[in-house]
């Protein structure tokens, strides 16, 4: 790999970590970890207020982190990137122990 691409592979991890450092959409991540869910549920495992909570979702959704649909009144997320939830899930696996 030359210097561009591992460049690239660090400025692409960087904007990744950078987007992940605010605790709530770290936490938002991780509760999709275990599946789609609606806004309601979000907000209730999350413990935060639903407008914070959409401007979060927004970020990660603009980012591709997460996808969404509407079903009816509801929104419901689920994780988008591969890559994000195989990082996710080892940070979650590795804190078990």
């Amino acid at each position: 790999m030359g210097d561009s691409d591992s460049d690239r592979v660090f400025a692409v991890a960087a904007e990744l970590f950078g987007l992940l450092s605010a605790p709530i959409r770290l936490r938002i991540v991780f509760v999709l970890l275990d599946g789609e869910q609606h806004v309601g549920q979000l907000a209730e495992q999350i413990a935060v207020s639903r407008p914070s909570l959409s401007q979060h979702l927004a970020v990660l959704y603009r980012r591709g982190i997460v996808a969404r649909r509407r079903v009816g009144p509801q929104r419901w997320y689920r994780i988008a990137n591969d890559r994000v939830q195989a990082l996710c899930v080892a940070m979650r696996d590795g804190s078990r122990r």
